[in-house]
């Protein structure tokens, strides 16, 4: 089963999140709307779906699927748990530290539209969850769009050149603009074997 994790200022009714379940009916797919701006109450949360997740698929492998901010936290929580077995980061934010400062104070959830106070001390707690470059945790698939203009891509291919598989994708966006292409990435990475039928009308 896979459970996606959004980004920080999106939500579980985000087009991307809706795409990538209604492309991979094979499998259980769970949306997680989490509140990615508190990191404390955020790794909570996760891990106790995660842990609910398990209990209901004991037989199926857990993929973290996490895009930007959800990347960062899919990283440090396929180190932490053990029943975590792959891995698929979408323009993952892995120095949030650099990124998101400038954004302290309000903010407006870009999905549902409801303003949110990210503070200093929420910032401060993304440290408790970093994790820098170390040996291979799980196996673990790297979406990038090279135009992402809220992130370097360069950090995070720089990162699972030597712990996973990287896939860049010239232009693009920190949206992720080639979802198309990447879900065939997807599929095989999953092992899974039936084609991908075209959303196309």
């Amino acid at each position: 089963m896979v459970i996606y994790l959004h980004g920080f200022s999106s939500g579980a009714a985000s087009n991307k999140a809706a795409t990538f379940r209604q492309a991979l009916p094979e499998i259980p797919f769970l949306i997680l709307d989490y509140p990615a701006h508190q990191p404390h109450a955020a790794v909570t949360f996760i891990t106790h779906q995660i842990t609910q997740a398990k209990s209901s698929y004991p037989d199926q492998a857990l993929v973290l699927m996490g895009s930007s901010m959800g990347g960062f936290y899919a990283r440090f929580l396929a180190a932490a748990l053990d029943v975590v077995d792959r891995v698929v980061l979408i323009n993952p934010a892995l120095e949030p530290e650099k990124t998101l400062k400038s954004y302290i104070g309000l903010n407006r959830n870009m999905v549902t539209g409801e303003p949110f106070e990210f503070s200093q001390q929420d910032f401060d707690d993304m440290a408790d969850y970093l994790i820098g470059p170390s040996s291979p945790t799980r196996p673990t698939l790297v979406l990038l769009d090279e135009g992402d203009e809220v992130i370097d891509y360069r950090v995070a291919a720089g990162i699972y050149e030597r712990e996973g598989k990287v896939v860049c994708y010239p232009g693009g966006s920190h949206r992720f603009e080639h979802i198309e292409a990447a879900l065939l990435e997807i599929r095989h990475f999953l092992g899974i074997q039936t084609p991908l039928i075209s959303r196309e009308r």
